[in-house]
């Protein structure tokens, strides 16, 4: 390097020098525009660089006044719908290890309820509940006699959750009983004093036990294509009077995932073991077996805006004393989404049998003949449709319309039977339990379902109008024309919750069948048939909590407090005004 150089190269570096020295001492008072992009730092950072830096010993701090002046950017705003993500298996919920109820009310009414549960463990839950409520009311007939009519409900359960990797294990025993009395009569008074004379069912109990156990397993492991469900059940059902009924159930639900669509096979299997009932096909009180199976596949599509499940129900009964009985109907639901969240239209279809085994049949008419077998029902296709959504944030809505068409649907009317004593004279004995008749019956039903909800209060109301068009009989017992029913339930305060139902039934009719033939038939001839009127049955209930501690509240229920005397069935009215008053522990 030559000496020109070197001089070039020291005075290009005492240049910037002297321009500082000439500055110390100014002050910059000036308006700037500062315009640059964000450029982020990381504080702390050590940086290595790769060419040398003069280390320049001289500090210089300028002052400067600054405006910056802002001004508004509009951005178009986008919402990125990003996929859900699907965890392997929902959170465990830590709760309480249980509670205990107890109350007290009028009509010598106890109430007693107990649930114990473990501390969710890593692996198992396990947890028992038992329950007694029990009732001796008196019960004024439309005959205007009071009759007792007690009750009473009892179970016991034990109920286990085992969890796996992927999978979860559920465990159930239960063990439950119902006691009853035949307290119902239509007639007049003098009627119920000679029957009273002579029957030996008005007035006696009946009780009714059931022990089931079953298990059922699901799959939790959300990334495997195929999904799976499986459940079995056995029952074993029996009564005072010396009726059974064994029931061993399947239940199997699995569903294999693809890329855009999923198909699923829904598989069912029931056996069915009764002893001491009349057998619906032979009319003889024995022994005997029957089966019912069924399978439906299913393929389902999600696109969005529209969502389709297309299959089909195929069933059999199979009975040694009967022709085997097949059944298929398609499996349809179709749903369109004009507005997402808003509004959702659709559209189905369904069927199948209905088994009416002992034990369900019991549940919906307590007071039927024990020892009559029930025959299977066949809905052979339901047609339906409509559209629900939200009106608002709070407000939700449902309205659909339904066509049925069933055969065998089982119909309840009460018979007065003639018969020769050992003097040979005539005398007529009521029986004041249903005995079941069948007809093929077509339903047609408009119902709706409104919902407020709000964070302090919540209003469920729903409705159906039903239009009956049977093929034999114009009577139709114990089917009313329409339904109405309101719950609601407020938040008064922080500590007081109130809720409040109501419901209404339409008129119904009633009918006894005047059975003076030597063999019993099926009744077709309707002039027959005596005819009663059920009025219209208004029910409504209030209840009340207050909470006193965190884990102690007391409570206040109040059944039919208009103390209506409605009929639930023919000659079986309700009970009056029911009040309760208890506490409930948590712990």
């Amino acid at each position: 390097m030559n000496i020109k150089t070197k001089l070039y190269s020291i005075f290009l570096l005492l240049l910037p020098s002297y321009f500082a020295v000439g500055q110390t001492n100014s002050n910059l008072d000036k308006e700037v525009e500062v315009i640059k992009n964000y450029q982020p730092s990381i504080s702390e950072a050590y940086k290595i660089g790769k060419n040398p830096v003069i280390d320049d010993t001289a500090s210089y701090t300028p002052t400067f006044i600054y405006n910056i002046y802002s001004n508004d950017i509009k951005v178009e705003k986008n919402i990125n719908h990003f996929p859900v993500v699907k965890l392997s298996s929902p959170p465990r919920e830590l709760s309480n290890k249980g509670y205990a109820k107890a109350a007290l009310g009028n009509a010598l009414t106890p109430y007693g309820e107990l649930v114990i549960n473990t501390s969710p463990g890593r692996n198992t839950d396990f947890g028992v509940h038992f329950y007694h409520f029990s009732s001796r009311p008196n019960i004024k007939l439309n005959n205007d006699l009071k009759v007792k009519a007690p009750y009473n409900k009892n179970m016991a359960r034990i109920f286990v959750k085992n969890y796996f990797r992927k999978s979860v294990l559920q465990w159930d025993i239960k063990y439950q009983r119902d006691l009853i009395s035949y307290y119902g009569f239509p007639g007049d008074t003098t009627s119920y004093s000679s029957f009273e004379e002579t029957s030996e069912i008005l007035n006696s109990k009946q009780a009714f036990n059931n022990a089931s156990a079953g298990f059922k397993i699901n799959n939790t492991n959300t990334r495997a294509r195929l999904d799976y469900g499986i459940g079995m059940n056995y029952n074993y059902f029996w009564n005072s009077t010396g009726q059974t009924e064994h029931q061993a159930n399947y239940n199997g639900l699995f569903t294999r995932r693809y890329r855009d669509y999923q198909v699923s096979v829904d598989t069912k299997l029931d056996f069915f073991r009764k002893t001491g009932i009349i057998h619906n096909f032979d009319s003889l009180s024995n022994t005997h077996n029957n089966y019912h199976a069924q399978i439906s596949p299913e393929y389902y599509i999600n696109k969005g805006i529209y969502e389709l499940r297309a299959g089909f129900n195929l069933g059999t009964i199979i009975n040694a004393d009967s022709a085997l009985l097949w059944h298929i109907s398609p499996k349809i639901y179709f749903a369109y989404h004009p507005i997402k969240g808003v509004m959702t239209v659709f559209a189905g279809s369904d069927g199948g049998f209905k088994a009416n085994q002992y034990k369900t049949m019991v549940a919906k008419n307590p007071y039927i003949d024990y020892n009559t077998d029930m025959k299977p029902s066949e809905e052979i296709i339901r047609l339906y449709g409509g559209f629900k959504g939200k009106i608002s944030r709070r407000l939700s809505y449902l309205v659909d319309v339904n066509y049925s068409i069933n055969k065998n649907e089982a119909l309840y009317f009460q018979t007065n039977t003639r018969y020769t004593t050992l003097n040979a004279t005539d005398s007529i004995v009521f029986n004041n339990m249903f005995t079941p008749v069948y007809d093929d019956l077509n339903v047609l039903k408009f119902g709706g379902k409104f919902r407020f909800s709000s964070p302090r209060t919540t209003i469920d109301l729903k409705g159906n109008y039903y239009i009956y068009n049977a093929e034999n009989f114009e009577l139709l017992p114990h089917l009313p024309d329409f339904d109405v029913s309101i719950e609601t339930s407020v938040d008064v305060t922080s500590r007081i919750n109130a809720t409040a139902g109501a419901s209404i039934t339409g008129a119904r009719k009633g009918y006894v069948w005047n059975d003076y033939s030597d063999n019993y038939t099926f009744p077709v001839n309707n002039t027959l048939f005596e005819e009663y009127d059920l009025k219209t049955a208004i029910d409504i209930n209030l209840s009340a909590e207050y909470k006193y501690s965190k884990d102690m509240y007391f409570f206040v229920n109040a059944e039919n407090i208009l103390n209506q005397n409605y009929q639930i069935l023919n000659g079986y009215n309700n009970h009056g005004l029911l009040i309760l008053l208890g506490a409930r522990v948590s712990f």
